[in-house]
């Protein structure tokens, strides 16, 4: 610039030298008329290679903007127990729910924040039309499409970013006048950048940052019952079980009360039991076990309701109900014999007798004009599953398999290990012996059903077990035996001892080489010379088949037991009876549930599963563990042993969970191998990643108290939503407009240089100068 100034006067100075020196004869007045035309010109050619603007500047007041973040994202759903009765009042007053505490407990986060962004609230922000409100959600990233005031809102998103939905909502608006932002959030960011540069930008800008905290410091407050577990059908006079399974958020260490009431055939309910419950950490199922015994038939009735559990979110999942139906013990029994003998006879006489059985009879040896005797005469065996699943027990004495139906070996496993029925196997010394020695005969696969096994070359000669039965021999009751309740002979349990030493022995047995893994030995032979490595030869044991059962026999003499008292020999074939048909009567189910102590798992944590029996008396002395196996989509199953801890009737296990997905277990009861076969209690696990959404459900005051005063706001509560507006100070902003236009090219400056010019030209020919 200096330099064009010092070309401008050095132009100037020397045009007038020149006009001087060569224009002398030409007038003053004309002389300096040229000299101004020339310089002139000079100048406007100068202007407008310099290419001038011309700027119009003004001043315009125009609204400004206001950004309303809405948190959509899961934790919003929540609903708050409100546990400060007056500080729920005032909230509910000021959302205009006249004091309704309850309504404003039914409510979760997103309705309230709904009740608050009303039309009437955002034209209160809206200053009259002097700030533009524009409402947004959020979850894990801002949602640039506006909130409708008018329509419902839905919450979900498994992440909240709040700093960088911040972000995001500002890029979208930069270039915009702010007034401010106006976040409405439960406090709780799951992901997303930290808040520190964005916070900075608001500062920078001068744009406050106002919150509204949505929620409560305590969080969401509830317990539920989640089941009231009972045997649909139970037996008179039968010890039975009732659980009533607890889930509590948010009230660790808290006390509530727990009622059970019942009703029996649709009369008045009365209290069952009324018991304070301290309840467990969160996301652990508490399971509460009480014991009831009916003694008439009919239908009984119980609810569980969970009372004086102060605030929560909902109480419509604090009751729960079941019912159950109470029958007596009539089983169905099918006594299938192969031939005559005593033990049938006497036998079948018992069982007529019995008013608890309904007995049919086949005796394999009659002719085919032969009535079968019977409360529930057939004239055929069963041919059909449906047929065979009509009785609840099976008795078997040395029968002859030609004899059956085709099908009967598998109806009969079936019945077993599907149906949950009992099978009642007798040896005798026709058939058994043939039968053992041909068992991988297909057609004999269910004598796999027995819980013995005889292997070839390991058993008794002929000659030996002839010798021993010269002499009868007693049976040597084992102490898992004596504890079971078929040997229970008298409720005085010496008594009871001296009634085993005196039943009379027997002279034949079945050789067999042991019971089988997971089998109840509950009497061996007495003979000492019956004995082979695996120690005295088994005459009586049993064993769960899956749900159902097995008990095996190896003697067919238990009608000399007669001898001492009829009703030795009466009881303990209506107790061995009982034992195999009772589950199958009751619906055909394990005697035990399966259950977790988590409503669900997280990746690489250990899982646990529990198989919990309702009576203990189901549980067979001699069962140390049970048997299963969890599977997960196509993978190969991983097998589980349950063993007893340190808890009656509770066998459990861990096993790991790696990935997400469901989990399927499987148990069964027997051996390992039979889960190929049986019928197997199932319970699905769920194993999902953490909800970073729901694992810090509360308010998180603190976080959203730093974001609003590192920016010049500040954090209000709902009850405080009239003072909201009043903390956005900036409505209209100042807004400056400039109008640049070129000028160096504009007509003016040709018209003046040609006006000019044609004027120097004129002067010149005036003054002869050309």
């Amino acid at each position: 610039m200096l330099f064009l100034i010092l070309g401008v006067v050095v132009l100037v100075a020397g045009g007038w030298w020149l006009y001087q020196r060569d224009a002398r004869q030409i007038p003053l007045l004309r002389r300096c008329l040229l000299y101004s035309i020339r310089i002139a010109l000079v100048l406007l050619v100068i202007a407008m290679l310099l290419e001038p603007i011309l700027v119009l500047s003004k001043e315009e007041k125009i609204p400004s903007h206001l950004l309303v973040l809405l948190d959509t994202s899961q934790s919003m759903s929540l609903k708050d127990a409100w546990q400060d009765e007056e500080r729920a009042m005032e909230v509910a007053r000021s959302l205009g729910m006249s004091s309704d505490v309850d309504a404003l407990r039914r409510m979760n986060r997103l309705q309230l924040a709904q009740k608050l962004v009303t039309p009437s609230f955002l034209k209160d922000l809206s200053a009259d039309g002097k700030r533009t409100v524009h409402l947004h959600g959020f979850n894990d990233k801002f949602n640039p499409e506006a909130l409708s005031d008018s329509e419902e809102w839905h919450a979900g998103g498994n992440a909240t970013a709040i700093a960088s939905s911040l972000r995001q909502a500002l890029l979208s608006y930069s270039g915009m006048p702010l007034s401010g932002v106006l976040l409405i959030s439960d406090g709780q960011s799951t992901s997303g950048e930290p808040p520190e540069e964005v916070l900075q930008m608001l500062s920078d800008e001068g744009i406050p940052l106002v919150a509204v905290g949505m929620g409560t410091t305590d969080g969401p407050r509830n317990v539920a019952i989640t089941e009231l577990e009972v045997s649909p059908v139970v037996f008179v006079q039968d010890a039975n079980q009732l659980t009533v399974h607890i889930e509590s958020r948010g009230m660790q260490a808290q006390s509530a009360t727990l009622l059970i009431e019942q009703r029996r055939n649709g009369g008045p309910w009365q209290e069952f039991i009324r018991e304070e419950v301290v309840l467990n950490l969160e996301g652990q199922l508490q399971p509460r076990t009480y014991q009831f015994t009916e003694t008439k038939t009919g239908k009984v009735e119980f609810r569980a309701n969970i009372i004086d559990a102060g605030p929560e979110i909902s109480q419509d999942d604090n009751l729960a109900s079941a019912e159950v139906r109470v029958i007596r013990q009539r089983l169905n029994v099918l006594f299938i014999a192969g031939s005559t003998f005593p033990e049938v006879q006497f036998l079948r006489n018992s069982f007529l007798r019995d008013r608890q059985i309904n007995l049919s009879t086949w005796l394999m040896a009659a002719d085919k004009t032969y009535e079968h005797p019977g409360d529930l005469p057939i004239r055929r065996l069963p041919v059909t599953q449906e047929e065979l699943n009509d009785y609840d027990c099976v008795i078997l004495y040395d029968p002859d398999p030609n004899g059956w139906p085709v099908n009967f070996p598998e109806l009969l496993t079936n019945f077993v290990t599907k149906a949950g029925g009992g099978l009642v196997y007798i040896a005798g010394e026709m058939q058994t012996a043939s039968m053992f020695d041909h068992q991988s005969d297909p057609t004999l696969e269910w004598l796999n059903l027995l819980p013995v096994i005889r292997e070839p070359g390991l058993f008794r000669s002929q000659v030996q077990i002839r010798l021993s039965a010269r002499s009868p021999w007693k049976l040597d009751v084992t102490t898992q035996g004596v504890q079971d309740p078929i040997f229970n002979f008298a409720s005085d349990r010496q008594a009871n001892e001296q009634l085993l030493k005196n039943l009379p022995g027997m002279f034949w047995h079945f050789p067999v080489t042991k019971a089988k893994p997971g089998a109840t030995v509950l009497a061996v032979h007495a003979d000492p010379r019956m004995r082979n490595e695996y120690g005295q030869e088994v005459l009586i044991a049993s064993q769960r088949v899956g749900p159902g059962w097995s008990i095996f026999i190896g003697f067919d003499s238990t009608y000399r037991w007669r001898y001492l008292n009829e009703q030795l020999f009466d009881g303990f074939w209506a107790r061995v009876v009982d034992r195999a048909g009772r589950s199958k009567q009751l619906g055909g189910n394990y005697p035990f549930r399966l259950s977790t102590p988590q409503a669900q798992y997280q990746p690489g944590e250990q899982a646990k599963v529990i198989a919990r029996f309702l009576d203990e008396s189901q549980i067979e002395p001699g069962l140390q563990r049970l048997y299963g196996e969890v599977e997960r989509g196509d993978e190969q199953p991983i097998p589980l042993t349950l063993t007893e801890g340190n808890q009656r009737g509770e066998f459990s296990t861990n096993f790991p969970v790696p990935s997400p997905g469901t989990y399927f277990v499987r148990v069964w009861m027997g051996d390992e191998a039979a889960g190929a076969s049986v019928k197997a209690a199932t319970m699905p696990i769920k194993v999902e990643f953490p909800n970073q959404e729901l694992q810090n459900p509360t308010l998180n005051e603190a976080y959203l108290e730093t974001m609003s005063s590192s920016t010049g706001g500040r954090v209000y509560q709902l009850s405080e939503m009239n003072d909201i507006v009043g903390a956005f100070k900036i409505k209209e902003v100042s807004r400056f407009l400039e109008e640049r236009q070129e000028i160096w090219d504009a007509p003016i400056f040709y018209i003046l240089i040609f006006g000019l010019l044609v004027t120097e030209w004129i002067l010149r020919k005036w003054s002869r100068l050309i």
